[in-house]
C-alpha cells in the first residue's frame, strides 16, 4: 500500500503544480497591462490643419498622398478637428466610413478587434456610412450632440442623442493629459 499511497501523492504534487501553473499563467495575461509601461495619448496635425488627438493604443493614418484626397484611417478612440478644406475630409475605420465637408469635431471610437464603433458629433456635420456592403446602406446624417452606433454582426447602424457633457469632459481630460506629454507626444506629418 506505501507503494499505491507514494504514486497517489505524487499525482497529487503533479496535478498541484499544474493548477498553480495554470492560475500563475492567467494571472499573468489578466495582470499583464498594469505591468507594461503605459502608452501615452498624442497628437497628429495635419498640413491642412486638421488636429487629431489619441487615446493611447490608437494607430492614425493618413493614406500617403494626404490632402489630396484628404482620407484617415483610425483604428482606437480619437478626437477629431477637421479644418476646412475644399476637398471633404474621410475617416475610415473597419465599419464606417465618416465624410465631412467643413469643419467638425467628433469622438471615433473604432477598435478594429471589436464587433462594435461609434462616432460622436462635438461640432459641424458628418456623414456616416457602412464601410461594407449591406442590404441596409442608408447613410446617417450627424450633427452636434448626435451619434451613430454600428454593429456589422447584426448589421445595425443606429443614430442617437450622445450625452454632450459627457463628451466635453471627455475631450478635455484626453487634451489636458496630451498638453502634460512632453514634446515627443506630438507628432506632424508633412502632409
Amino acid at each position: 500500500m506505501d507503494t499505491q499511497t507514494g504514486g497517489l501523492n505524487r499525482k497529487r504534487a503533479i496535478l498541484a503544480t499544474v493548477a498553480l501553473a495554470i492560475v500563475i499563467a492567467a494571472l499573468s495575461y489578466v495582470f499583464r497591462p498594469y505591468w507594461l509601461p503605459p502608452e501615452p495619448p498624442g497628437v497628429l496635425r495635419l498640413r491642412d490643419a486638421t488636429e487629431i488627438f489619441y487615446a493611447p493604443h490608437t494607430r492614425i493614418s493618413p493614406i500617403g498622398t494626404y490632402p489630396e484626397p484628404r482620407q484617415i484611417e483610425i483604428d482606437g478612440d480619437a478626437l477629431v478637428r477637421s479644418s476646412a478644406g475644399e476637398a471633404p475630409l474621410t475617416v475610415k475605420t473597419r465599419l464606417l466610413v465618416l465624410t465631412t465637408h467643413g469643419p467638425a469635431e467628433f469622438r471615433v471610437t473604432a477598435h478594429w478587434n471589436e464587433a462594435g464603433e461609434q462616432v460622436e458629433v462635438l461640432s459641424g456635420t458628418i456623414e456616416a456610412r457602412k464601410a461594407y456592403a449591406s442590404p441596409h446602406p442608408e447613410p446617417d446624417t450627424l450633427t452636434s450632440g448626435e451619434m451613430s452606433l454600428i454593429n456589422k454582426s447584426i448589421d445595425l447602424m443606429e443614430k442617437e442623442k450622445t450625452d454632450l457633457v459627457a463628451l466635453r469632459a471627455w475631450r478635455d481630460a484626453l487634451l489636458a493629459s496630451i498638453s502634460r506629454q512632453p514634446a515627443a507626444g506630438a507628432s506632424s506629418a508633412d502632409r
